[in-house]
């Protein structure tokens, strides 16, 4: 049986809309999640969802690493939107993903191109697979 596993970007996005639309903490209010990077003109604030790879152990067992990009108007509640962020998805699943594992962060920076205040996680998807 042949089977593929979905992006894990999509996944993660779709997933991570889904659960902050449904906060009411005012610094998850009005949020943008995206697998694109911010433009200069984006709306704060903005979630930006990225993979760093994906991994397969077995046919049926696949896996990601993702990367979730914070940013705010300020530190603060970059960092606070960014454990909001990662608490929701440590506790949740969806068709795509099975769970979710936690590897670092929130870690709070600053973006190399801009200087703009940055927070981010990263975590480890388990995907769901599909049969072709």
């Amino acid at each position: 049986m042949a089977v593929v596993f979905p992006d894990p970007r999509r996944a993660v996005r779709d997933l991570l809309k889904v659960l902050l639309a449904a906060r009411s903490e005012p610094y998850a209010q009005g949020v943008t999640v995206s697998t694109k990077a911010p433009t200069s003109s984006a709306p704060l604030p903005f979630v930006q969802v990225k993979s760093d790879g994906r991994f397969r152990d077995s046919r049926l067992n696949g896996r990601a690493t993702v990367r979730v990009l914070v940013y705010h108007r300020d530190e603060g509640l970059g960092e606070d939107l960014a454990g909001l962020a990662e608490a929701l998805l440590l506790e949740s699943s969806s068709p795509q993903v099975r769970g979710f594992s936690p590897i670092s962060g929130p870690l709070p920076t600053a973006d190399p191109d801009t200087g703009a205040p940055l927070s981010f996680f990263t975590i480890t998807a388990r995907l769901t697979p599909a049969n072709l």
